[in-house]
């Protein structure tokens, strides 16, 4: 018996259209579930924007929310919160000026105090008390008054620059003043907020007699603490700016001491000004020739 012998190409051939179809069938399925699964991710992404979405606006609802409450607790109040919150503008205007003011460079400015030391020394006193008057710092009051009564002696010079500076610290307390009436008046609106409340509730309770129902005092029982919860919010901070503001005047004026004792003590003590010199010297010593013999 004779085996059939195939040829070798056709073999080949054979083969090779296997493996095609094969592979063929492969990407038809690898394109079958690409095409399945991409509305299945466009969905889910559009799912998730929704949610991102959907929880954006309910943040948003909530911030509303909570300002509406706000808003509305502080109606409750009445007359005695808007003024509560009137009186806290007006401190933290005083707050924000003073802390301005009453930095150290606005006190003592560091430049200042070298370039009085060097026109001094120059004997440039004009140009000193000019560029005194023109800082404005406190410093600038104290050495433009030295300056000016730099024939006095150490004694008086030291005692008038002791007694402007005392000044000038007095009127910086005095400016603290808004802010230490802020601090005091809160609680005290906040209790008498909360006394009309009182008030109030127990009027309610007078006309509505025993009828029981609690919620007819709620109005009255807000005002009374909401007036109270403002005041100490208001004054807490106000105490703290007051006394943060209180403590750097102080610290200023330990520094102006420093300084200008600093200054006087080397100007007076160990390089004294000479006098100004009179009208009438100035127009002798004009009128005087440099070659005149005296007798």
């Amino acid at each position: 018996m004779i085996a059939d012998a195939t040829p070798l190409p056709i073999v080949l051939v054979h083969h090779s259209w296997k493996i095609l179809m094969r592979f063929v069938g492969l990407l038809a399925a690898f394109i079958l579930i690409g095409s399945l699964s991409a509305p299945l991710a466009w969905s889910q992404s559009v799912a998730a924007d929704e949610t991102a979405d959907s929880s954006l606006e309910e943040e948003s609802e909530r911030e509303a929310s909570t300002l509406d409450e706000l808003v509305h607790k502080l109606r409750q109040g009445g007359v005695t919160v808007f003024l509560q919150i009137a009186l806290s503008i007006v401190g933290l205007s005083v707050a924000m000026e003073r802390f301005v003011h009453l930095r150290g460079k606005s006190l003592v400015p560091p430049a200042l105090v070298a370039q009085a030391d060097r026109l001094w020394k120059a004997g440039k006193y004009d140009e000193l008390i000019e560029t005194a008057r023109k800082d404005g710092s406190l410093f600038g009051l104290v050495i433009e008054e030295v300056v000016r009564h730099r024939t006095a002696g150490y004694q008086v010079v030291s005692q008038l620059a002791g007694d402007v500076a005392a000044r000038e610290i007095r009127r910086h307390m005095q400016r603290l003043f808004p802010i230490a009436l802020v601090a005091t008046l809160e609680p005290l609106l906040g209790l008498l907020g909360t006394m009309l409340g009182m008030i109030g509730a127990f009027e309610t309770v007078a006309v509505a007699g025993s009828m029981g129902d609690a919620s007819i005092l709620a109005d009255d029982i807000a005002k009374a603490l909401v007036t109270t919860a403002v005041g100490l919010i208001i004054a807490i901070p106000a105490v703290f700016i007051y006394q943060t503001l209180k403590s750097q005047i102080g610290f200023g004026s330990a520094t102006l001491d420093q300084a200008a004792s600093g200054l006087i003590s080397d100007w007076m003590l160990l390089s004294p000004a000479e006098p100004s010199p009179t009208p009438k010297e100035s127009i002798a010593k004009a009128t005087t020739s440099p070659n005149e013999d005296v007798p």
